[in-house]
């Protein structure tokens, strides 16, 4: 059953009058007796993402501050995958052949979820051949290597400490075998998956109470929002 839940779309338009941008608030509103199917909401949401592209690349062309454009999609980015995007899927049943492309509407493995959601992003990606690799391929294929840290052998407390000093921003990890996002947020750190592990679904959990992340022994972490490629890439792509 869809739960009631208020999905905020950051969106970044350009003030017509002014060089610095505007920001508005919008959301999506999905209630269990909504007569609106699922799919329809879910395609404004990434409806709202190309909007968004398409004004950073106008504006780009217009000359605006390149630093200040990624301030602003590294923000949006990270707001897509800790809540826009996982109030979708909050809930969507794991299953190791798991390939849906609808939230809430049959079941996905790990690394679909990851590759489904960046490809609804407009992120430019194969996602079938990508969810099908080994994660720190996937890792490798998106990121460079000056964003990739390996940890091994692997302690979560070390972990979580490490990136609760850094800035807002999202990872792919790349777990023994498992994959999904990891999201610092206000200086707390989250794993966002599709879980085999109870409760076996799609979840967003403390990295420090995930128990996906205890019994794991090594880690590959790449940092999507820090990789000036990958976000000019999503930024500007057609």
């Amino acid at each position: 059953m869809i739960k009631w839940i208020a999905i905020p779309l950051l969106l970044i338009l350009a003030c017509s009058n002014a060089p610095a941008p505007k920001k508005m608030e919008s959301s999506i509103v999905l209630k269990p007796d909504s007569i609106i199917p699922i799919e329809a909401l879910y395609k404004q949401l990434n409806d709202s993402v190309k909007l968004v592209r398409k004004d950073w690349q106008a504006r780009q062309k217009k000359g605006v501050n390149e630093q200040m454009l990624k301030a602003e999609a590294v923000t949006v980015f990270t707001e897509l995958i800790y809540e826009s995007y996982f109030k979708f899927w909050n809930g969507t049943p794991w299953e190791f052949y798991g390939t849906t492309r609808i939230p809430q509407k049959g079941a996905i493995a790990c690394g679909y979820f990851v590759t489904t959601v960046l490809e609804d992003m407009s992120v430019t990606i194969n996602r079938i051949e990508m969810a099908k690799t080994y994660s720190e391929k996937m890792i490798k294929t998106l990121v460079q290597p000056e964003n990739i840290k390996k940890y091994s052998p692997f302690n979560l407390t070390e972990f979580v400490t490490e990136l609760r000093k850094r800035k807002d921003g999202v990872y792919l990890a790349g777990l023994d075998n498992h994959t999904g996002f990891i999201v610092v947020k206000n200086h707390e750190v989250y794993f966002i998956h599709s879980s085999v592990i109870s409760p076996g679904c799609v979840v967003r959990e403390k990295a420090l109470e995930s128990v996906a992340l205890q019994i794991n022994r090594y880690t590959v972490l790449g940092c999507l929002t820090e990789d000036s490629g990958f976000m000019k890439r999503w930024m500007y792509s057609h």
